[in-house]
């Protein structure tokens, strides 16, 4: 064992008397890709039903209709991206770190989180959002609660989300801002056309650099 090894491991050992209010030191190694959810694999409608506020689009009369809707466009969704949990601490101000994928010239829905504020590190190919495209190594801070979406550019994109606490107790994960069914239907009718290009990268960080979906 060389001497950068033996220090190393005492450096390990002496982490044991820090402690952080998220936790000790720890290391997560890297995990297996998970890939994208093909449609029918789960049931939109009743996730959406049963997890989601969608308090701006539903009324008393037409909360079947709409989650059904949004239901038929999170099935497309998923079909399109992909989510790997890289730490999730638990605790009330845990770090949690997500690595998410989106296929080419995905459109994410307009959507808020009272989970806390949120840095987006933007890792492989690029996302517009408003007016400003941002290529990998720009970063994006969402304050907790604020609507925001964006659209992956031609080869996809892959972001790494970190939060570190503030949801709010009792809500809901998901608030879904878009303001009407109309502008879901148009989403959904977006991700037919581009759902072909969804092909999922080998593993982390290959978007821009392997392109499955230019065999299509």
């Amino acid at each position: 064992m060389s001497e950068a090894e033996v220090e190393t491991e005492d450096d390990f050992k002496d982490a044991k008397r820090y402690m952080s209010e998220r936790g000790p030191f720890s290391i997560q190694p890297a995990q297996e890709w998970k890939g994208p959810y093909p449609v029918g694999t789960f049931d939109g409608k009743k996730v959406v039903s049963e997890s989601w506020d969608i308090s701006k689009l539903a009324n008393d009369g037409n909360k079947d209709e709409v989650c059904a809707k949004l239901g038929e466009m999170l099935e497309l969704a998923a079909s399109g991206s992909s989510e790997n949990r890289l730490m999730m601490q638990e605790g009330e101000n845990g770090m949690r770190v997500v690595h998410v994928w989106f296929g080419p010239n995905f459109q994410l829905f307009r959507h808020s989180h009272p989970a806390g504020d949120c840095t987006y590190l933007i890792m492989a190919g690029e996302l517009t959002m408003g007016k400003r495209t941002l290529k990998a190594g720009s970063t994006v801070f969402v304050p907790n609660q604020m609507p925001y979406k964006f659209v992956a550019g031609p080869d996809g994109v892959e972001v790494v989300e970190f939060r570190s606490g503030g949801r709010i107790p009792g809500k809901p994960g998901m608030r879904i801002e878009e303001n009407s069914l109309e502008a879901v239907q148009n989403l959904i009718d977006d991700y037919k056309a581009n759902q072909h290009l969804w092909i999922a990268p080998p593993t982390f960080s290959d978007t821009g650099h392997v392109k499955p979906h230019e065999a299509v």
